[in-house]
């Protein structure tokens, strides 16, 4: 029983003057692991934040401008005409003013940072925390306007192809087999 005292006294000791320097200003931060509550605080945060921000998007707007722009560039680099049309259609069907189209632009430029792979292959991946959000209505709109992106060139690549199929099964679910067809 007296060892159990002994150590209980030392450790009371020794946290009586860590806390005597901190407040005396001498920076303890190594110290910070004794806390489990900050840990696993900090591991929380470390863990949200070092993800891809492309996997954490939760909008359905954002999804689809995102989408809508891996579309555009898997026909190699982005044509004036197709980022207008993709302003436009932010205009149109967003119902975002010029400056906040623009900005929507950039901001899925900066995301996918020339990497459209990140979407392309990976769309229920993509889709994870959004998909929830998609009604029937913004589901075929979405799918309509990933369309438009893709048929603004005059010819599909393959890479477009495949994805149309991949937004196709993702958005409107796998194509039943008609009666008759």
């Amino acid at each position: 029983m007296h060892f159990i005292l002994g150590i209980l006294g030392s450790i009371i000791t020794i946290l009586f003057y860590l806390s005597m320097l901190s407040r005396s200003g001498v920076n303890l931060n190594w110290i910070g692991w004794l806390n489990p509550f900050a840990w696993s605080r900090r591991r929380k945060w470390r863990k949200l934040n070092t993800r891809d921000p492309v996997n954490n998007i939760q909008s359905p707007m954002e999804a689809t401008a995102l989408m809508m722009y891996a579309m555009a560039k898997a026909s190699g680099e982005i044509t004036r005409e197709q980022k207008d049309m993709i302003k436009n259609l932010f205009v149109s069907e967003f119902e975002l003013s010029n400056s906040q189209a623009v900005e929507l632009l950039s901001s899925c430029s900066f995301i996918l940072q020339n990497d459209e792979h990140k979407i392309i292959g990976k769309l229920d991946k993509f889709l994870k925390h959004s998909a929830n959000k998609f009604t029937d209505e913004l589901r075929e709109s979405a799918y309509d306007m990933i369309m438009k992106i893709a048929k603004c060139e005059n010819q599909l690549s393959q890479k477009q192809e495949d994805f149309c199929i991949e937004v196709k099964n993702e958005l409107l679910g796998p194509q039943q087999q008609k009666k008759w067809a």
